[in-house]
């Protein structure tokens, strides 16, 4: 594999059940300069990954959405373990893409192929932005949640009809749920049990709405519930909401501009760790938009720092 550019695609992402040419296009794109992949498995992944590892491209490109993004470069960290990956080229392309919004990458799949592969012909260097990620148990990724957070993904891909439309759907019926004291919001609003622990200090608060942390801003739609993911290059936020639901309705709008929930509700910090000793028997938790379960303790520590490569504009 003696190319520059290595593309891995996700067979499985939105964009590409809808429009399965997106292999063929990218690499009609990349020609001589590229090779794309598309793995159709967690272990044809991890193979090709230790391929990619062998060959050591100059950029990893990745097309789907932020699960993709999480479960590449999960099996890349592994497959190059203590070297440092290659600067990474976000093509978004699934459910979410909140790790490219955050990052401000926004532009078309095929339009950052092509300015890549005239880079690579033409020996030009790339603008590159960097971000942490964050290893949670033995997965890396961008954004963490429990609670509210991973209730409301639960409820979202319970049916198979993913979309904004159907988010918005969900919070408002899960707001209109709960000022009527509706079985519906119960599910949603299911409150977290436990003690948390933010670099070694514990919080006061035995339940809490939701828990998350998180190296980028956004969480979907716009809204950036971890408003604080940018103000340090070595340390990730952390939010612990310990408001009622319908208390939260009040933040809507500054969630939304990036100004964070407001401190009588929420509870927030910049950190390197944090531990999770869950009373539940089992902990449903997402990372970057991924639904896991776990029994026993949680832990969600700094990971290594990645470049991502910036658009061109225009």
């Amino acid at each position: 594999m003696c190319v520059s550019i290595v593309v891995f695609v996700n067979p499985g992402s939105r964009a590409n059940r809808r429009d399965p040419d997106h292999a063929r296009r990218f690499s009609r794109i990349l020609g001589e300069t590229g090779h794309v992949l598309a793995p159709a498995s967690s272990d044809a992944l991890a193979a090709e990954a230790r391929q990619v590892a062998e060959a050591q491209p100059s950029i990893i490109g990745v097309h789907g959405g932020d699960g993709t993004l999480h479960w590449t470069v999960t099996a890349l960290l592994r497959a190059y373990g203590e070297r440092p990956l290659p600067p990474l080229a976000l093509l978004p392309g699934g459910t979410m893409n909140v790790v490219a919004s955050s990052l401000g990458i926004l532009v078309q799949p095929e339009t950052l192929l092509a300015q890549l592969a005239a880079a690579q012909r033409d020996v030009r260097p790339h603008s590159v932005v960097l971000r942490r990620c964050m290893k949670v148990q033995d997965e890396y990724g961008f954004v963490f949640g429990t609670g509210l957070i991973s209730n409301f993904l639960e409820e979202y891909y319970a049916k198979g009809d993913y979309g904004a439309t159907r988010a918005i759907w969900l919070l408002l019926r899960s707001i209109v749920s709960e000022a009527f004291t509706g079985r519906y919001a119960k599910r949603i609003f299911r409150r977290f049990h436990g003690r948390v622990f933010v670099d070694g200090q514990i919080l006061p608060w035995a339940t809490l709405l939701g828990l998350g942390a998180a190296t980028v801003s956004e969480v979907g739609l716009g809204f950036k519930l971890n408003h604080r993911a940018d103000d340090h290059p070595g340390r990730f936020s952390v939010l612990a909401i310990h408001s009622s639901p319908l208390g939260l309705t009040r933040d809507l709008s500054a969630v939304r501009w990036g100004r964070g929930i407001s401190p009588r509700r929420a509870w927030s910090a910049l950190a390197t760790r944090l531990v999770i000793e869950p009373d539940e028997p089992e902990t449903l938790y997402t990372v970057d938009g991924d639904l896991y379960r776990a029994r026993g303790n949680l832990s969600v520590e700094l990971g290594p720092a990645l470049s991502f490569i910036r658009p061109r504009s225009g």
